[in-house]
C-alpha cells in the first residue's frame, strides 16, 4: 500500500501549482462553460476535505461521465489553481485520470470519521435523557435508547451527503453539538420546554440513517431518502415508537407528540426559505431549534472548506 504525500491531502491544497495525487470521486456532474463548452465537473475527497475538479475531455463528456465510478480511489494528474484570484478558493483542472488498484493505496488516507467519542456522545444523550421531567418524553427517549439496531446506526450515520458532517459518525456528532447550542438557548429563556427542545435537537434529523446508503467511501442517497426525505421519515420513526409504547401501555398525550412532530417538520426554518420544511416553524422551541440547527450545520460548513 501507498500513502499519499501530506501536500496532496485536501486540506494542504492552497497553492497554484501541478498536481499528482489520489482521491475518492464522490460527485459527478456534466455542466457547460461561459464559452458553451460542456466539461465534467467532479468533487474529489480524502480524509481531511473535498475539492471541485473539472476535466474538458477530447471524447464525448457523456461517456467519460458514464465511465466515472463513485466511491472508487483514482489516481489523477492535473492543475491546481485558484479561481477567483484572491478569493482563497482553489479547484483542480484534471488532465488525466484512473482508477487505483485496491493494493496501491492505504484506506485510512481517504475514511472521513467523527474524531470525537461516540462513546462519550452517546453518554452526553443519555445524560440528557436522564435528566428530563416529562415522563412521556424520557419514556419515548428510552425507547430510542434502548433499541440497539437504532443506536448502531444513529451512532455511525453520516448527517449529510455534501456540506456539514458527512462522514461517519456525523450525524451524532451534529446532533450532539446541536443540543449543546440548545441547552444554553435555554439557559438565556429558561421559559422554553426544555425537555421538547432536547428532545427534538437529539431526534431531529434521525430520519438520515435511512435517507442514506453509505460504506467507508461513499454517501448516497438512499430510495427513500430520495422519494421521502429525511424529516418525513423521522416523523414516521416517531409515530412508530409512539405506537409501540401504546402497546406497552404508555399513552403519550396527542398535544406532546404534535409540538415534537412540528419540531421534526419545520427545523429546516420557514417554508419560503425553500429549505425543505413542510411547515414554517411555529412554537418557541421550533423557532430555537431551527436556529440551532442551521447555526451548527453553517459554521461546521466553512470549517470543513
Amino acid at each position: 500500500m501507498v500513502n499519499k504525500n501530506d501536500e496532496d491531502f485536501v486540506e494542504n491544497l492552497n497553492s497554484n501549482r501541478e498536481i499528482v495525487s489520489k482521491f475518492v470521486f464522490i460527485d459527478k456532474e456534466i455542466k457547460r462553460s461561459q464559452k458553451g463548452r460542456n466539461y465534467l465537473q467532479l468533487t474529489l475527497s480524502d480524509k481531511t476535505g473535498q475539492i471541485v475538479a473539472r476535466n474538458f475531455p477530447d471524447q464525448d463528456v457523456q461517456t467519460v461521465h458514464d465511465g466515472v465510478e463513485l466511491g472508487k480511489i483514482y489516481h489523477i494528474m492535473g492543475k491546481l489553481s485558484e479561481f477567483p484570484r484572491g478569493s482563497g478558493n482553489y479547484s483542480i483542472i484534471l488532465n488525466k485520470f484512473r482508477l487505483v488498484a485496491e493494493d496501491k493505496y492505504d484506506m485510512d488516507d481517504f475514511v472521513i470519521h467523527s474524531v470525537k467519542s461516540k462513546q462519550d456522545m452517546l453518554a452526553e444523550i443519555e445524560k440528557t435523557v436522564n435528566s428530563m421531567e416529562n415522563e412521556y418524553l424520557s419514556a419515548l427517549m428510552n425507547s430510542f435508547l434502548q433499541d440497539e439496531e437504532f443506536i448502531e446506526k444513529y451512532a455511525n450515520a453520516p448527517s449529510a451527503k455534501f456540506y456539514h458532517h458527512n462522514y461517519s459518525g456525523g450525524l451524532l456528532e451534529h446532533s450532539v453539538e446541536v443540543l449543546h447550542i440548545c441547552q444554553t438557548t435555554c439557559e438565556l429563556f429558561p421559559q422554553l420546554d426544555k425537555d421538547l427542545l432536547y428532545t427534538g435537537a437529539i431526534l431531529h434529523d434521525m430520519g438520515k440513517i435511512k435517507a442514506y446508503d453509505y460504506d467507508l467511501l461513499s454517501i448516497n442517497y438512499s430510495e427513500e431518502g430520495e422519494l421521502l426525505d429525511h424529516i418525513f421519515i423521522g416523523c414516521d420513526m416517531v409515530q412508530e415508537k409512539v405506537r409501540l409504547l401504546e402497546s406497552e401501555g404508555v399513552k403519550i398525550p396527542e398535544d406532546v407528540v404534535n409540538h415534537l412532530l412540528h419540531l421534526i417538520l419545520s427545523h429546516h426554518g420557514d417554508v419560503n426559505n425553500g429549505w425543505g420544511s413542510p411547515v414554517s416553524p411555529k412554537t418557541p422551541e421550533a423557532v430555537a431549534l431551527h436556529h440551532a440547527d442551521n447555526l451548527d450545520a453553517k459554521v461546521k460548513g466553512i470549517l470543513q472548506r
